[in-house]
């Protein structure tokens, strides 16, 4: 996050950034958009742009019905370094994209890269997650009660799980994957993430507009959440300056683009994820469906 953060400080300076509190309203009045944050502080914009993930507060005030739903499954995810496994897995691994598919769910596992906090290097990483179904309602409630019995709503940390879910999952890892998998789920510290999807009917409201997940919660099955947050601000800038910086008819326009992608990538996700987890109709050695508008347009050519 720090290649993205330092720029921005850089650009628009620390003053912009309001830390340690969160928004809690907002109001239009003629050109003017205030902003009230829980401190009791209010700012005032012409322009208000909400990106506040998949739990966003915006999206609870201007389109309370349109709160993404539970999938009917869970991510189990985790990450290792070459220190934490053998060299031969590691070296297996750490150079592509590599899945299984089983009944009632599907591993994955692909390098990323990662910065040293001792020395500022950069190191490879292989981060893993195991789709996992899991009923609604008591089961999904016990996963992500923690440890002093608070239910949370879409994730929970490793040092928060219980220790019998951890156990079962190390368990569980012996019993259904193949070897260099199991590997890293021994090795690693995992954690759990609830999938949810969703859609909201409209993106601009006077001078508010909403992007990136707040808007289109999608599976993360098309690899392409921070794509289309993204696209969705490129484009944004784009309407702004065709519209002259008219606030109100750029973001009328940059809608009718930004709807349509999000309401796509939700629907090829959605579809992926059921053939995955629940038909269990991918074929072994199909690609996987990274991308944007389409499979494969987010990828970088070959040298």
């Amino acid at each position: 996050m720090g290649l993205f953060i330092e720029p921005l400080l850089h650009c628009f300076g620390p003053e912009r950034y309001h830390l340690g509190k969160s928004v809690t309203g907002f109001r239009e009045s003629g050109e003017v958009v205030t902003v009230s944050f829980s401190d009791g502080t209010n700012r005032a914009a012409d322009l208000l742009v909400c990106a506040d993930g998949i739990n966003s507060t915006a999206r609870k005030l201007v389109a309370p019905t349109a709160s993404p739903e539970y999938a009917g499954y869970i991510a189990w995810r985790g990450t290792v370094g070459p220190e934490s496994t053998a060299e031969e897995t590691f070296e297996m691994l750490r150079e592509s994209i590599t899945y299984f598919v089983m009944p009632a769910g599907h591993f994955l596992s692909y390098p990323i890269l990662a910065r040293d906090r001792s020395t500022g290097s950069q190191k490879r990483l292989i981060n893993w997650l195991w789709y996992r179904n899991v009923s609604k309602g008591q089961e999904l409630d016990d996963l992500l009660t923690d440890r002093v019995g608070a239910l949370h709503d879409t994730s929970l940390a490793y040092n928060a799980l219980q220790e019998k879910h951890i156990q079962k999952l190390r368990i569980n890892a012996k019993d259904f994957l193949p070897p260099a998998f199991t590997e890293l789920v021994l090795r690693a510290e995992p954690f759990i993430q609830a999938i949810f999807d969703g859609a909201i009917p409209s993106m601009a409201f006077g001078r508010v507009c909403i992007m990136g997940d707040a808007a289109f919660a999608a599976r993360p099955h098309c690899a392409a959440g921070t794509a289309k947050a993204a696209e969705d601000a490129w484009q944004l800038g784009a309407a702004l300056t065709e519209a002259g910086n008219d606030v109100v008819t750029a973001l009328r326009n940059w809608q009718e683009r930004q709807l349509e992608c999000g309401r796509r990538l939700v629907a090829r996700a959605r579809e992926v994820g059921n053939r995955l987890q629940f038909k269990n109709t991918w074929p072994v050695g199909e690609s996987l469906p990274f991308g944007l508008y389409e499979s494969g347009d987010s990828a970088f050519p070959n040298d």
